[in-house]
């Protein structure tokens, strides 16, 4: 069997979207669509007030002693990590965030309004990941972007490590 080229990995990878909507999601509150510059998000398919619930977060419970995580995965607790489902998957980091997560129950996290939310808006959280070197360059656009998929503490160790990057041979 021979890998995929780009251009049929694209076109069958429309085939998937199109028959079996893996990556579509609807409903009166929320859809997910494209973001036209970082792949899929969240969007708001009506106006949300500040602390109203946008919606719930569920998906696969993993333990974290047997995981080191994906791009998507959410800290439960200090033992369990949620790889979310749709839409929960395809909601992205933004550095102003209109959102934040809070632990609804048990097994499931509430994305919750910070702030007005018009229809047509963007859902976002921020990720407030720690700097490693694998972090990606923040996309958001924010006037107070910075520059990093990290929180606003990791920023000064995610430039000394980017800076790393740059010095390794390839």
């Amino acid at each position: 069997m021979t890998a995929l080229d780009k251009q049929r990995r694209k076109k069958l990878q429309a085939v998937v979207d199109k028959d079996y909507s893996y990556r579509s999601y609807y409903d009166d509150d929320i859809e997910v669509k494209s973001t036209g510059r970082c792949g899929f998000g969240v969007y708001a398919a009506r106006q949300f007030q500040p602390g109203e619930l946008v919606f719930e977060v569920t998906g696969q419970l993993i333990n974290k002693k047997h995981y080191e995580g994906s791009e998507y995965v959410m800290d439960l607790d200090e033992d369990w990590y949620l790889e979310p489902s749709t839409p929960g998957a395809f909601m992205n980091h933004s550095c102003s965030p209109n959102c934040e997560l809070v632990q609804l129950t048990e097994f499931s996290l509430g994305v919750v309004a910070i702030c007005n939310i018009e229809a047509e808006t963007e859902i976002s959280f921020d990720y407030a990941w720690e700097a490693f070197d694998w972090n990606p360059k923040c996309q958001c656009g924010a006037r107070n972007c910075r520059g990093w998929v990290v929180s606003e503490d990791e920023v000064k160790k995610m430039k000394r490590l980017a800076k790393g990057r740059k010095k390794k041979p390839r």
